[in-house]
C-alpha cells in the first residue's frame, strides 16, 4: 500500500505539515476576500461547502489547529510566563509593525484628504490603542477608501479578538488544574457545541451579540482541536474516513448540528494531512510560517489595489495582491516575528523576574 494511503498518527515533536497547511488556509482567506473586495459585496464570496464559504472553512481550521497547538505548547512548557511570552510575541510584534505599515504607508495613499488632516484625525492616531487592545479591528482612517466598497484599512484582524481569548481562556484552564484528565479538555469542545445546538434551536442564538455568536463559532472549532491533542494516543486517521464524516456533514446540513459536523470535517481533513506520510513533500516543513503575515496584510494591499484600479476582476485583484502581499510576509517572517519569537526564553524569564520555572510535572497531564 502506498504510504500516503496508510492510516496516520499523531506524531509528537514538529515532525508534521502544520505550516505548509496555515498557508494554504491563508491563501483560501485571499481569495475569498478578493470576491468580497473586487465585486463591492461583503455577500459576495462564493461557498466552499453548503453555506460556508472559503474564509469561514478557512479561519475555522486555523482555529481547530490552534486549539491543537497551543493545547500542546500549554503541557508543554507547564509555565504561565514561558506561555505568555510565546503567545505574545506570536501575536503582537507582527501586528504591531502591521497597524503601523496602515497607518504610515496605506493609509496617506488612500485618503482624499490633506495629510496634515490625516494625520492630525483621532481617526488616524487612535489607531494603535483601538487595534492593540482589540477595541476597535477594522482600522477605519479619515477619508481612506472612500471609492471603495469597503472603507476598511484591515478587515481580518477581528478574528484575532477571539485568538486572544481562546489563549487566555487555554491558561486559565491549565492553572485551574482542568487539564489533568483527558474529559476536561473534551468538555472544552462539549459545552460549545451543546450551547451552539440549544441556542440554534430555541431561537436564543438570534438575540445573542455578534461577540457570542462568534464565541460559539470558535469555540468549537477550537475545543474541537484541543480535544484530538488531548486524545491523540487513541486517535488514528485513514483516507477511509474522510467520505464517511462527509457523509455526516451531508446527512445533517439541514439542521443546526452542521456547525459541529462541518468542524469535525475540517479537524479530521486537517489532523490526516498534517501527519500524512507524504515524503516526497517533506521540503515543505522548512518554508517560513509566512500564514499569520499573509492573514494581517492581504486586505490592506487588495484594498489599495482596488483604490487604484477599480476596473480589476476578482482573479485580476488577487493575481497581483497575493505576490505582494507574500513579500510583506516573508519581511514580516523575516524582520520581525522570527526575531522576537526567538526571544521567548527572556522574556519568559523577565516576566518570572528572574525567578526559577516553577516544577511542573507532564507526566500528571490529561489523565485517563
Amino acid at each position: 500500500m502506498a504510504d500516503w494511503l496508510k492510516s496516520v498518527r499523531i506524531r509528537d515533536g514538529h515532525d508534521n505539515f502544520f505550516t505548509p497547511l496555515r498557508l494554504i488556509f491563508a491563501s483560501l482567506v485571499v481569495i475569498g476576500h478578493a470576491f468580497v473586495i473586487a465585486l463591492r459585496d461583503i455577500s459576495a464570496e462564493p461557498n466552499m461547502l453548503y453555506h460556508y464559504t472559503f474564509s469561514y472553512m478557512a479561519v475555522n481550521m486555523f482555529f481547530i489547529a490552534s486549539g491543537f497547538l497551543v493545547t500542546k505548547s500549554m503541557l508543554y512548557r507547564g509555565d504561565s510566563a514561558g506561555f505568555v511570552s510565546a503567545r505574545g510575541l506570536r501575536i503582537y510584534p507582527a501586528l504591531i509593525a502591521h497597524v503601523l505599515f496602515v497607518m504610515l504607508i496605506i493609509g496617506p495613499l488612500a485618503t482624499s484628504l490633506p495629510l496634515k488632516e490625516f494625520f492630525t484625525s483621532p481617526d488616524w492616531y487612535l489607531q494603535p490603542m483601538m487595534v492593540l487592545t482589540f477595541f476597535e479591528t477594522g482600522m477605519v482612517m479619515p477619508g481612506a477608501f472612500e471609492t471603495n466598497a469597503e472603507q476598511l484599512g484591515s478587515a481580518p484582524l477581528w478574528t484575532l479578538r477571539y485568538e486572544i481569548l481562546a489563549y487566555i481562556g487555554t491558561l486559565i484552564i491549565f492553572l485551574l488544574g482542568l487539564m489533568r484528565k483527558k474529559w476536561m479538555v473534551l468538555a472544552q469542545f462539549i459545552l460549545p457545541s451543546l450551547a451552539y445546538l440549544i441556542f440554534t434551536m430555541t431561537g436564543w442564538m438570534d438575540l445573542l451579540p455578534a461577540t457570542g455568536v462568534n464565541l460559539l463559532r470558535f469555540g468549537i472549532a477550537y475545543g474541537l482541536g484541543a480535544t484530538i491533542y488531548a486524545y491523540r494516543d487513541r486517535i488514528k486517521f485513514h483516507w477511509i474516513g474522510l467520505p464517511i464524516v462527509f457523509a455526516l456533514t451531508w446527512l445533517t446540513h439541514k439542521t443546526p448540528a452542521i456547525e459541529v459536523t462541518v468542524n469535525l470535517l475540517l479537524a479530521y481533513f486537517v489532523m490526516l494531512i498534517a501527519y500524512a506520510n507524504l515524503p516526497k513533500l517533506n521540503w515543505t516543513k522548512k518554508i517560513p510560517d509566512m500564514s499569520y503575515g499573509i492573514y494581517i496584510y492581504h486586505w490592506a494591499v487588495m484594498q489599495m489595489l482596488f483604490h487604484w484600479m477599480p476596473e480589476l476582476s476578482v482573479w485580476q485583484l488577487f493575481a497581483l495582491g497575493f505576490p505582494i502581499t507574500v513579500g510583506l510576509s516573508w519581511l514580516s517572517w523575516t524582520c520581525v516575528e522570527k526575531p522576537m519569537l526567538s526571544r521567548k526564553s527572556w522574556l519568559a524569564g523577565k516576566l518570572r523576574s528572574q525567578k526559577p520555572k516553577p516544577a511542573y510535572r507532564a507526566d500528571q497531564m490529561l489523565l485517563d
